[in-house]
């Protein structure tokens, strides 16, 4: 079936009840459980038909046939007895309302087909991923999964690719509802708006960034290369951490953008539009020299230098014009590096980028998340950190944040980078070409 007949879920039930006082309904329920109604959408105790407040009727299970109550348990059917209750039949009449995305789709499609009836939210749309073998009835699953979630889901789409663009979104069409896909969510004490066919977003991670998010500390500051619409960010900045936020996709930096504004995180928050590697590059380049009439006393230097504005977030930023990064918060002592595709093969960029002639701290701590499809997940992440980084990182750890998959997991290894690494002077080779983790390279070649 293609089209949805909500008539056929048109039936009656005839039930046996009983009719008790409304002050022990509690008590009743008690000692028949597993012998009373179970039926999602109808509750087990009702209002009697004639308006009599004093007695509720109690729906006995569809397997009690008769009013002797052969099919109860001898005490069951004792106490019945001693408490005087009255045994009846009950008519319910059922319609569409009644039943729910899954006991509808499981009568409707082919026997043994694969009943599609869960999804993720994002505000009021629900994204499915639909197999092949159910794609003919994308409508009809559509339209079902809305009727049944209306009014907090007003949009149903299907994802018809995997995510195989550097800007990690996916093509995706409208099954069902409304053909708006520009929405609100809400995590981790911050509001988030997007348009859902432009950036990524995935709300299975809101444990893992709420984990971040308490980890750090107020005044931490934050280097957060693959920044997204700013999970990671906003929140960040509300709780008081300096943050140099970027993403490659100009949608994606527009909505950051806003949303920084939108939660009052503004003084907080830098956003950038850059490959990854060019905006951490820009981070620690040098200092320009200062003319000395130009040198005045700022009250306002390091750390809690306010940053210049974001910027309008009225069309998305290109990253064709020229972008200037400054460290207006101080040193950052926490990289984010939530790119799981590839996020491994930019810790390059880390090797011999400091300079012990200007960074006055520690450096930074590595939070980089990857997949893994290894029998030892934790063990093979840190090996791969360990290649990028060209040297062993003995105080690495690795936590595994989901199951993406069968057989793939998603990880996040953190470690800080070691001081020979980070302030290595010798990048270039032996005829003085720049070493392999020097190129530069982007997000597009890596």
């Amino acid at each position: 079936m293609l089209k949805l007949d909500r008539a056929l879920f048109s039936l009656s039930l005839q039930l046996v009840a009983l009719r008790i006082p409304a002050k022990r309904c509690s008590e009743f329920m008690q000692r028949l459980q597993g012998h009373v109604l179970y039926r999602p959408r109808i509750k087990p105790i009702i209002p009697q038909p004639d308006g009599d407040n004093s007695h509720r009727l109690l729906l006995l299970s569809e397997d009690i046939k008769d009013l002797e109550l052969t099919g109860l348990p001898d005490p069951m059917r004792a106490y019945v007895q001693e408490h005087e209750a009255q045994p009846l039949f009950h008519k319910m009449d059922m319609d569409y309302s009644f039943f729910t995305a899954d006991q509808v789709l499981r009568k409707l499609l082919p026997e043994g087909m694969e009943v599609p009836s869960s999804f993720e939210q994002v505000g009021h749309v629900a994204h499915v991923n639909l197999r092949d073998e159910v794609v003919p009835y994308k409508n009809l699953i559509g339209q079902v999964l809305l009727d049944k979630n209306f009014p907090r889901i007003r949009t149903i789409v299907n994802k018809l690719e995997t995510i195989s663009n550097e800007f990690r979104v996916f093509p995706m069409e409208v099954i069902a509802g409304e053909d708006n896909l520009l929405t609100q969510v809400k995590e981790n004490g911050a509001t988030f708006k997007l348009d859902y066919r432009e950036v990524y977003w995935n709300s299975r991670l809101e444990k893992e960034h709420r984990r971040v998010i308490q980890m750090l500390r107020k005044n931490d500051v934050v280097c957060d290369m693959f920044a997204g619409i700013g999970p990671f960010a906003v929140p960040l900045g509300v709780k008081g951490c300096g943050v140099y936020a970027n993403d490659l996709n100009p949608h994606s930096a527009k909505w950051l953008r806003e949303n920084v504004q939108a939660n009052k995180a503004s003084d907080r928050v830098q956003v950038s539009n850059l490959d990854a590697r060019d905006f951490v590059r820009q981070l620690l380049r040098p200092p320009a020299p200062t003319p000395p009439s130009s040198r005045t006393p700022s009250a306002s230097a390091g750390r809690e230098q306010m940053p210049p504005p974001t910027g309008s977030t009225d069309d998305p930023p290109s990253t064709s014009q020229a972008q200037t990064m400054d460290m207006s918060y101080g040193e950052f002592n926490h990289v984010l590096m939530n790119l799981p595709a590839s996020a491994l093969e930019f810790l390059d960029v880390f090797v011999g980028a400091f300079r012990r002639d200007v960074w006055t701290t520690e450096l930074p701590r590595v939070h980089c998340y990857c997949f893994s499809k290894s029998e030892t997940p934790e063990r093979d992440v840190i090996q791969r950190a360990e290649e990028v980084m060209g040297c062993e990182l003995p105080h690495a750890n690795a936590i595994v944040v989901r199951d993406v998959a069968p057989g793939k997991l998603m990880l996040c290894v953190s470690f800080q980078i070691p001081e020979h690494i980070g302030f290595a002077q010798e990048a270039t080779g032996p005829n003085g070409e720049e070493s392999a983790a020097k190129r530069p390279r982007t997000e597009g070649s890596s």
